[in-house]
């Protein structure tokens, strides 16, 4: 090692030296004079200044409280959706403007077997119709009651309802009421020809026909069951009018009317389809039970 690297050694020996030197003395400083940096007694405390609240208005948290959001009642508020109205709607019936009229009804204890008498004044038809039935495509029958008719108007949904003209008069096979008769008194409009043959003119049938509901309020007739099957075989002339069409027609009270034209008379639809056949046949054969025997009598109609 030469002289020149002794020396740069021995220089750098010494820095070192000098620097352990300064750190012993710095860290025996600190022994010396730390604990004069220690406190001997707690700093002050710093005092809070205590904001006052605003003051707050709880009527604006009245609808929280109303609507009781958070169940603190121990209640379930109500959902927040429009009210449903669950009262049921009454379909008011109001008069109808129809062209029709009423000529009788025949209330039965089963409503659903009541019949109305019906013309229709657009085709100068007149049928009869239970509840359920159409009328010739205006209007579905509802309910028939004594005098009116319910029936739903198939033009526009809505129900109506129809009257008779006529104050008391009913159609009703059984009951007889007081009535001016169809026939007045005088000659006879029916001729008879024969045993069970008789004659009457258009024009005297047609006053009798244009009075239906007349007609069925002058006699007394009841459903007649055969014993064996049960079943509607006709209609017994219980009673009816002196001066009745009945009576002018030569059918004996109590006979049992079976068929017109061939045709059982099974319903009240069916007699009055046979007032009906009277218009237009120019002969019509009714068979008819009286005194224990079949009888047919026959009827012709002169222009």
């Amino acid at each position: 090692m030469n002289a020149e690297k002794r020396k740069l050694i021995h220089r750098w020996s010494i820095y070192g030296l000098i620097l352990f030197i300064a750190y012993i003395a710095a860290d025996l400083s600190i022994i010396y004079i730390r604990e004069y940096f220690i406190p001997d007694q707690a700093p002050p405390r710093k005092v809070q200044q205590m904001q006052s609240k605003a003051t707050v208005d709880k009527s604006q948290y009245s609808s929280i409280t109303q609507r009781n959001l958070f169940s603190s009642q121990g209640l379930i508020p109500e959902p927040i959706t429009a009210k449903i109205d669950n009262t049921p709607k009454v379909d008011i019936p109001r008069p109808t403007s129809l062209p029709v009229t009423l000529i009788g009804t025949l209330v039965h204890s089963n409503p659903a077997k009541s019949v109305a008498a019906i013309q229709v004044k657009s085709k100068n038809l007149t049928g009869s119709y239970m509840p359920g039935a159409e009328i010739d495509g205006l209007a579905r029958i509802e309910k028939i009651e004594r005098n009116i008719v319910y029936f739903r108007n198939l033009n526009n949904g809505g129900l109506e309802y129809l009257e008779m003209n006529q104050g008391n008069n009913k159609v009703s096979f059984d009951s007889i009421k007081p009535q001016t008769a169809a026939v007045t008194s005088g000659p006879k409009k029916v001729q008879q020809l024969g045993n069970n043959t008789f004659r009457i003119k258009r024009a005297d049938l047609n006053k009798y026909l244009n009075d239906l509901n007349g007609i069925l309020m002058q006699a007394r007739a009841l459903p007649n069951r055969d014993p064996n099957t049960g079943e509607i075989n006709g209609y017994r002339l219980v009673d009816y009018q002196p001066e009745s069409i009945f009576a002018e027609l030569g059918i004996p009270k109590g006979s049992l009317i079976k068929s017109a034209g061939g045709e059982p008379i099974t319903s009240i639809q069916a007699a009055m389809e046979m007032f009906n056949k009277l218009k237009k046949e120019p002969k019509v054969s009714l068979l008819v039970e009286a005194n224990g025997s079949d009888q047919t009598f026959n009827y012709e109609i002169q222009q």
